[in-house]
């Protein structure tokens, strides 16, 4: 028995100094990371400086507020539970809408904080899931400490949203409530209430699950297809191409944004999934040419991954 207890000792002392070193890592990587946010204000700050001194910006370019790429948002929540191959075994339910609660849905996504990162397709997709329920003044939408599982966009009248008895807000038409529902299996955190007549479009969990993942499915497929088109990286496993694909990027740029700058270091990979790049060289001060334009499916930049 002591030496069980000993035993135990040991192995909770184990955890703690495990627990300990994890916490000191963590902060070292904390530090690491905003020494690098540094570097790259720093590198950014001395490559506009580099660009004025060789006059190759036009006039009231290359400031240090230049739009930087912006990548897109994923939205974060927990793993689904369905897997891949049932997929083709879901049906997809649309329901039909007017041209005006079309619109009305679309809006409320995209400007809901959640769903405003989703890709154009994959809102449509939801909008056209939606279905339609109305329920008449008094009745409870949501009720606190409820499961969840749907999320409603309020087409028509105004509800109320109450936490432990509390009056917090009003919600009127064109707006989007309930939709941690679809990304985490919690608990309802507030309770919602009519307090006129109301319609709604509800879709729920599984739904949009299932819409995130095939159009995440074709989204892998579409990437492994950029990437073979590669020379470079054509005769790389399917396997390797695939966990490339997987780390892939969705990048935006407005238009006339730098990409890359000529002179700079390069590492980063380029593939063109939208829109048009257009190359150019500056021979000299002033004497920018333009060498060719790039395209969908075209890439640049692959020599980066090779220093």
């Amino acid at each position: 028995m002591a030496q069980c207890k000993g035993t135990l000792r040991d192995l909770q002392l184990a955890l703690q100094l495990k627990i300990e070193e994890l916490r000191q890592r963590d902060a070292l990587i904390d530090d690491l990371e905003l020494e690098l946010d540094t570097k790259d204000d720093l590198i950014r700050r001395l490559q506009d400086d580099l660009d004025r001194q060789r006059g190759g910006q036009q006039s009231g370019g290359g400031a240090p507020d230049e739009p930087q790429r912006t990548k897109r948002q994923a939205i974060s929540a927990e793993p689904t539970v369905l897997d891949p191959s049932q997929l083709t075994d879901v049906t997809l339910k649309s329901y039909s809408k007017s041209k005006e609660s079309s619109d009305l849905i679309q809006r409320a996504l995209m400007d809901n904080d959640f769903m405003k990162h989703l890709e154009h397709g994959q809102i449509l997709t939801i909008m056209d899931c939606m279905h339609p329920t109305s329920l008449t003044k008094g009745c409870c939408v949501i009720q606190e400490g409820d499961d969840g599982s749907t999320v409603y966009v309020l087409e028509e009248g105004t509800v109320e949203v109450t936490k432990q008895g509390k009056t917090l807000c009003s919600i009127g038409e064109g707006k989007v409530f309930g939709e941690l529902a679809i990304l985490y299996n919690c608990t309802r955190t507030a309770t919602v209430t009519a307090l006129t007549d109301i319609k709604l479009w509800a879709v729920d969990r599984q739904c949009f699950q299932t819409i995130m993942m095939r159009t995440s499915l074709i989204k892998h497929s579409q990437y492994t297809d950029y990437l073979r088109s590669v020379p470079s990286l054509r005769s790389l496993p399917e396997d390797i191409l695939s966990k490339l694909a997987d780390v892939l990027e969705e990048t935006h740029y407005s238009d006339s944004d730098y990409i890359i700058r000529q002179g700079a270091t390069g590492d980063t990979f380029f593939i063109i999934s939208e829109g048009q790049v257009k190359m150019t060289q500056q021979s000299s001060p002033g004497d920018e040419q333009v060498m060719k334009t790039l395209s969908k499916g075209d890439w640049f930049g692959e020599q980066a991954l090779q220093g």
